[in-house]
């Protein structure tokens, strides 16, 4: 043996839904109905779970805060851990090596903290390098910069209509707007103080910050899982040396 199995290339080249398909999900094009019937209305009769085929990644919009991997969804379905998802991934999939000399990146040795209520770009900084940032929409990622870049400094506020968002971020449909804008809701990082309407939706105001503990939790379990990850990729690094000598030395 080598090396141990290359996390990377499960999450980006083996197909999340080759992993759903595998777990026994109902795959029908890019949806497929829920593992948890008990948290949804008709047991999910209409299919909750989308899978971001860019991404490669999945997301039930009802049990769901954010999006996870094929990793995470055998470790979801099977309830296993990391390592026993990753071992299961590897009996059914050809899953190359990596050499046990490998470092990890500046990145992947990041130690989450918090800097909340301080300013935009805190919270840009907690979002990019919690790995929330990747799960975001293309509209997703032009409207929030306009929301910071609106707000006022002295309460936090973005007063700003649904044109006006649409005009500088770029984005043709109100509807895109409200979905992003529900999203963030759905993250704890947006709350909406409705306004009066304007004849294109309302004038609303809208605070952006990461002070919501709901938000932080959300953020914390993502990075333990990173830190999980890491610490399952040195694991198997150590697996293979011990396999590696024990070889060497028969």
């Amino acid at each position: 043996m080598n090396g141990h199995p290359d996390l990377e290339y499960i999450k980006t080249r083996i197909p999340i839904t080759t992993i759903a398909r595998d777990l026994g999900l109902c795959v029908k094009g890019y949806k497929a109905r829920c593992w948890r019937p008990e948290n949804h209305r008709n047991s999910d009769f209409n299919p909750s779970v989308g899978f971001q085929k860019a991404e490669n990644r999945y997301r039930c919009f009802v049990c769901d805060a954010h999006s996870g991997s094929n990793i995470d969804l055998v470790m979801a379905v099977l309830d296993v851990d990391m390592r026993e998802a990753v071992r299961w991934i590897c009996g059914r999939c050809d899953v190359p090596s990596v050499s046990t000399g490998r470092h990890q990146s500046s990145s992947e040795r990041w130690s989450p903290h918090f800097r909340v209520g301080v300013s935009g770009f805190d919270l840009m900084e907690t979002i990019i390098r919690s790995g929330l940032w990747k799960d975001f929409s293309p509209s997703e990622r032009a409207i929030l910069p306009v929301l910071l870049d609106y707000a006022d400094r002295s309460n936090g506020l973005a007063t700003i209509s649904y044109r006006g968002i649409m005009r500088y971020a770029g984005i043709g449909s109100p509807t895109t707007v409200s979905k992003a804008l529900r999203r963030f809701e759905n993250i704890y990082i947006l709350k909406i103080f409705r306004g009066k309407d304007s004849g294109l939706r309302a004038i609303n105001a809208y605070c952006v910050s990461a002070d919501d503990p709901r938000f932080q939790e959300i953020v914390t379990e993502i990075c333990r899982k990173q830190r999980e990850e890491i610490e399952i990729e040195r694991q198997l690094r150590e697996e293979a040396r011990n396999a590696r000598k024990s070889y060497l030395y028969r």
